[in-house]
């Protein structure tokens, strides 16, 4: 936007680093030991956030507010944002304004049901905040946009801005398959190895990125006799993922909990390659299946296991699909006109 005339600042809880804009500001949660403290902080009101923000917006007097997210603190962020003297416009990018829990932490146990009670509690307030401050809601997926309740007339579909890239010839020989994201509970990365074991021999998997389950799955990996058959990258940089699609045939992505417009997705579709995914969220408005990927029945390895035996034994199919899916990138992800869009957007509120 700054090669459009436009002068920007950054507020944030975490350093952006490499000069995003001239004037950058960070608020440094100061993270107490209680859990509980925590918690008030995340979803009630964080009185020293609270300051900090309004305090760089009266310093840098802004003609917009450009937010992405904000996940946590929503419920200091936004009231604080709908003092604003100035229009909002939020970029959507995941469900957590719809699912309670989506992060699938453990809610069982004696007190499992005073936690959910607490997670719905928690979102029905930080919604009210949300939509009492945002003018306008930009939405990556019509997933997205359709089943989260937003204010009438208030949220639109902009796909998510995806740089071009060449097609890289289609590898030779066994089925590789690429998982990239976050190692957490809730990308389901267990789901795929226990798939990679039930099906067919020759197929291999590189994991790329970290998260506080990669022990634990190179034990399963492990303990179900694959271990050679699984490679664990790492945190790779643009460079890495660039060699990693090259050498895949097929990303999977199996998430439990519902994904809006995942990057690893179009990302891999850019260079012609197709994906398989979860049938929740996004994933599935994208893909299209059979047109551009497949998709599984979330939480089911038996049914992932049988689509990767299936995509296996049809290389031409893969091919297919991942030059389906190139093209539908290109005419749906173009940068040019994602920011042409987002433009728009800012011209119109401002008016």
């Amino acid at each position: 936007m700054g090669r459009r005339g436009f002068q920007s600042s950054l507020y944030s809880l975490e350093e952006a680093g490499g000069g995003i804009t001239p004037e950058e500001a960070c608020y440094r949660y100061p993270w107490p030991r209680s859990p509980v403290r925590r918690r008030l902080h995340f979803h009630h009101h964080h009185e020293p956030l609270a300051r900090s923000l309004r305090s760089w917006i009266e310093g840098q007097r802004p003609d917009l507010i450009h937010v992405q997210n904000w996940g946590v603190f929503r419920s200091t962020v936004f009231p604080v944002l709908a003092e604003a003297p100035c229009p909002v416009v939020m970029t959507v990018h995941d469900f957590t304004l719809l699912d309670p829990n989506p992060w699938g932490l453990d809610r069982s146990g004696l007190s499992g049901p005073l936690r959910s009670w607490l997670d719905r509690r928690s979102l029905a307030t930080a919604r009210r905040a949300v939509f009492s401050a945002v003018d306008r809601f930009l939405c990556p997926s019509a997933a997205l946009r359709d089943q989260i309740p937003f204010p009438e007339g208030r949220a639109r579909l902009l796909r998510l801005p995806i740089e071009p890239a060449d097609a890289p010839p289609f590898p030779s020989g066994a089925i590789r398959l690429l998982f990239a994201g976050t190692l957490y509970q809730s990308k389901g990365v267990d789901l795929l190895i226990r798939a990679l074991a039930l099906g067919p021999g020759d197929i291999r998997l590189e994991i790329a990125g970290q998260g506080d389950q990669r022990r634990a799955l190179e034990e399963l990996a492990a303990e179900l006799g694959i271990a050679d058959r699984v490679g664990f990258l790492g945190q790779l940089d643009a460079e890495g993922m660039d060699g990693a699609y090259r050498r895949a045939s097929l990303v999977v992505l199996p998430s439990r909990v519902a994904e809006n417009s995942p990057l690893v997705l179009l990302e891999a579709g850019a260079r012609g390659r197709p994906s398989l995914a979860s049938d929740t969220g996004g994933p599935p408005e994208l893909l299209e299946p059979p047109e551009r990927g497949w998709c599984f029945r979330s939480e089911d390895p038996a049914d992932l296991a049988r689509i990767l035996e299936q995509a296996a034994a049809s290389p031409a199919e893969l091919a297919r699909r991942g030059s389906a899916m190139r093209d539908w990138v290109q005419r749906n992800c173009d940068p040019v006109a994602h920011w042409d869009a987002v433009e728009a957007v800012y011209q119109e509120i401002t008016a």
